[in-house]
């Protein structure tokens, strides 16, 4: 059994957000995507951008407020959402007291995936 914890990962300011990297897990596993546990600070949002990666955010605790490209909407705890690669995104903490807290999942697509034939 391998466990990381919380007070030995070193959490790093990111897009806005404090992130702790979960993987790939140096020495111990390299899966074909990435995760991290993602936090934005209340009151704040992440700077918004986009990735050459496809994205899912569960979020975990927090309220807030998702924009993905043109598109908005509320979150709550539970909900997950996929985010395609090249799409401009930013998460908005509204609470004036609690983190909001999402693992984010992020992979490059196999090419040609999603393509017209």
């Amino acid at each position: 059994m391998h466990v990381k914890t919380e007070a030995d990962d070193t959490l790093i300011r990111k897009n806005g957000c404090d992130i702790r990297e979960l993987y790939p897990w140096d020495g111990v596993v390299a899966p074909p995507w990435n995760s991290t546990l993602c936090s934005i600070r209340p009151t704040e949002s992440s700077t918004p951008h986009g990735h050459a990666t496809d994205e899912t955010f569960i979020f975990i605790s927090g309220q807030g407020h998702l924009r993905v490209g043109t598109e908005e909407r509320p979150i709550t705890p539970g909900d997950v959402v996929y985010i395609p690669h090249g799409t401009d995104h930013a998460v908005t903490n509204t609470s004036e007291a609690d983190p909001l807290t999402f693992v984010s999942i992020y992979w490059l697509q196999p090419a040609g995936h999603g393509e017209d034939a």
